[in-house]
């Protein structure tokens, strides 16, 4: 393919997703501030300013998060980049640094378009390189994660994750030993960069370890390069963990040892089969073989083999997870996301229908394009799980549903063909006119009173305290307000009993306990938010048994009716009966003698009645 037709297509499609990610860049700034979403993304905006500021250092332990401060549980290595790539553009003040990192998202994720659009193209055809880059470029869910404005790691996983694959890919290569040193070492740093940035691209290395064991069996010394590539990131990890400040926690949330305890695993797994398949073992028997060894070394390390279990909750099954909408699973409703199968399929994009055909095609079951299939299937079903995974699932779909509009062409089946690349776009240009319009940062009506109340709260220094409220907005209050936080958006990676017991004391009955707790974690004011959308779930996350507090009339998912430990607890009080001054529901018709009321935002209607925010102060310690 002539090198300037390759070009040109690689370009058209970098202006492509450049233009659909800034078309909101009218409301992507007010007053030349960027107007980052209030979640993740503004933590990172405090970490980027930080490093911008300081060259070469990343902010990781935060005394505003938590009782007593905390470390960050995200690796330093985006932020560390980010801050000082927008000092090196002229960043001088946190303003700017920022104004400069809103742009990095939509130019990264356009680059990596453009780059599978070229890489295609000369591979296969200008059509395919083109249909594909266009698919990645107008994937709904990707587009939404790397607009200008968003600045969480979320647009770098994709670009990382087609790093690992095509590491993973250059082990099929190696015939020699020296060979495998080479391509395993390229597969060692890769692993590891991709975790320093985002440490849930964990799963792309058990992804690609299975794929490495039930590769061609002929391919021997690939496994011993495998075992190399994740020999080489154990040993890395094992040094970073080594090298961090006394009180680093040990868990799955935090880069460290149980993520080299699973490189440490998935390299005596390779090694095994390696050793297996060289004694001539078929292949079944070496991967069954090398699974298990694999597993008996992460077991030898304490501790890895339960972070490992636990983190499984990335995936579902952990209440705190399952609170938050991103990552609730495909197809299914929920009380957190209202789930419409079109909406769905359409967020998982044309390639996810592609995917069948390619299963039952010869040219997928063998050599490079069996490896890749591996990694789409398995975030395939990672995002039918948690649609926190659509962000890199629809674009690796749309590339194999690219290479499939491929085969048909040059089976000449063309009609075929056409439909296929129909399908791959539609999704996206079925909803681009609304992704492209809708700022990340846009705050909706329901969400105004909690901003309000957060600039209500700014001042510090004129009222020292720390703040309890709902770890949604966590964040929130620690970057806009600069207000310590007792639970923010982490949830309960850094402590889970102290998160529990945060998010658990607004529900006890007594004021008292209420207030004893608050003054032990110098907490000054409770924010509180109506209670009948979430009671259940606060339980939930708490450690407290749901049905104590929710009743329920059938099996649907929507929220029960509460309980009368519900209207008897602290925040129901509260909220509704300002302090228990209507006797009945509190214990012996206590009326709240150590809180006051010192706020109250509320939208106008219609969104009065469920979206007031209510600010209570600490104001006599509970020995008085």
């Amino acid at each position: 393919m002539p090198p300037r037709a390759t070009l040109a297509v690689a370009f058209a499609t970098f202006l492509l997703a450049f233009s659909v990610r800034i078309a909101n860049l009218n409301t992507a700034f007010v007053g030349g501030v960027p107007q980052f979403p209030p979640f993740d993304d503004l933590y990172h905006a405090k970490r980027i300013a930080y490093s911008a500021a300081h060259p070469f250092q990343v902010l990781d332990f935060d005394p505003n998060r938590g009782p007593h401060g905390s470390f960050c549980p995200w690796p330093p290595l985006y932020d560390l980049i980010a801050g000082g790539a927008a000092r090196a553009l002229g960043g001088a003040t946190a303003l700017e640094s920022l104004v400069r990192a809103a742009w990095f998202p939509p130019i990264v994720a356009s680059l990596v378009a453009a780059v599978i659009a070229f890489f295609l193209a000369r591979r296969f055809d200008l059509a395919t390189g083109f249909l594909s880059g266009t698919g990645v470029a107008l994937s709904v869910y990707y587009l939404g994660r790397s607009q200008i404005g968003t600045i969480d790691h979320h647009f770098l996983e994709l670009p990382l994750l087609l790093g690992i694959i095509a590491a993973t890919l250059s082990l099929r290569r190696a015939t020699t030993r020296k060979e495998a040193i080479r391509q395993g070492c390229l597969l060692g740093l890769v692993l590891v960069v991709a975790l320093l940035v985002q440490t849930a691209l964990v799963l792309a290395a058990g992804v690609a370890l299975l794929g490495l064991l039930f590769m061609e069996r002929e391919k021997v010394v690939a496994r011993l390069a495998a075992s190399i590539g994740f020999g080489l990131g154990s040993v890395i990890l094992f040094a970073y963990r080594l090298v961090q400040p006394p009180g680093y926690p040990d868990n799955e949330w935090y880069l460290g040892i149980p993520h080299a305890a699973a490189f440490l695993g998935a390299a005596v797994a390779c090694a095994t089969q390696f050793w297996l398949l060289e004694k001539g073992a078929s292949l079944w028997r070496a991967a069954t073989y090398a699974l298990v060894t694999g597993l008996l070394a992460v077991a030898a390390i304490p501790n890895a083999a339960e972070a490992l279990v636990g983190g499984s909750g990335f995936l579902g099954g952990d209440p705190w997870f399952e609170s938050i909408s991103e990552f609730q699973p495909l197809f299914f409703s929920s009380p957190w996301r209202d789930s419409v199968w079109w909406i769905d399929l359409i967020l998982l994009g044309g390639g996810a229908l592609l995917i069948v055909p390619s299963l039952f095609g010869r040219r997928w079951r063998q050599g490079s394009r069996r490896l890749y299939l591996f990694f789409a299937i398995g975030y395939l079903v990672g995002a039918l799980s948690s649609n926190r995974l659509l962000s890199v699932a629809a674009p690796l779909l749309a590339i194999s549903g690219a290479v499939l509009f491929s085969d048909l062409r040059r089976s000449g089946r063309k009609r075929l063909a056409a439909l296929t690349a129909a399908l791959l776009l539609a999704p996206g240009l079925f909803s681009i006119g609304r992704a492209v319009r809708t700022a990340p940062g846009t705050v909706t009506p329901e969400a105004g009173p909690i901003l309000r109340t957060v600039a209500s709260l700014s001042h510090a220094a004129a009222a020292p305290g720390r703040v309890l409220a709902r770890g949604t907005w966590g964040h929130l209050f620690n970057v806009t307000a600069n207000r310590a936080v007792l639970m923010d958006n982490f949830g309960p990676v850094s402590a889970p009993t102290e998160f529990q017991n945060a998010a658990g004391i607004i529900l006890e009955t007594r004021e008292k306990a209420v207030a004893e707790y608050c003054a032990s974690k110098g907490v000054r004011f409770v924010v509180l938010e109506n209670p009948l959308p979430l009671f259940a779930v606060q339980a939930e996350i708490s450690g407290r048994p749901r049905s104590a507090f929710e009743t329920r009339s059938d099996s649907s998912q929507d929220l029960g009716s509460p309980t009368a430990l519900t209207k008897a607890s602290f925040w129901w009080r509260a909220y509704f009966e300002g302090g228990g001054e209507r006797a009945g529901h509190g214990p012996a018709g206590e009326t709240f003698r150590h809180f006051r009321l010192v706020h109250v935002e509320r939208e106008p209607p219609p969104y009065d009645r469920y979206s007031a925010v209510q600010t209570w102060e600490l104001i006599r310690h509970p020995t008085d």
